[in-house]
């Protein structure tokens, strides 16, 4: 598991490298939504093929993903394997959430070995979010 915590200032890494993953956007602190689209971009861009989303505004990920999505790969060129497949988690507990990823999150047409934790927050809890992930 990779974890990288974001906030309205952080720069966004270069994580193309671990093409294709999926992963968990991790609500604690909602972003604009400027700042939602530019992060959903991102994703796509990077490799992510699926994403899950928990969390305070959750749902309007969705929306923002796939967007994303058919702007980066355009409507008539976007095949199976570029599809990134979205959930969202509003009533589920963060630990219900990694369950899902490790045990239910498949792709059509896409095997995953990657997996990253997108945490909106203002202080890091790599390590919490670690023993949970392990614990799932």
């Amino acid at each position: 598991m990779q974890y990288i915590r974001i906030n309205r200032l952080t720069g966004l890494p270069d994580i193309s490298q671990l093409a294709p993953f999926k992963a968990i956007i991790a609500i604690e602190t909602p972003v604009s939504e400027q700042r939602q689209a530019e992060i959903s971009a991102w994703l796509v861009n990077m490799g992510c093929r699926y994403v899950m989303s928990c969390g305070e505004g959750c749902n309007s990920w969705l929306d923002s993903v796939r967007k994303a999505n058919l702007e980066v790969f355009n409507v008539d060129n976007l095949s199976v394997e570029n599809f990134v497949m979205t959930t969202s988690h509003p009533v589920e507990s963060l630990r219900s959430v990694f369950w899902f990823a490790k045990k239910s999150a498949k792709h059509p047409e896409v095997v995953f070995d990657k997996f990253v934790v997108i945490h909106l927050a203002d202080r890091d809890r790599s390590t919490e979010y670690l023993g949970m992930y392990q614990k799932a």
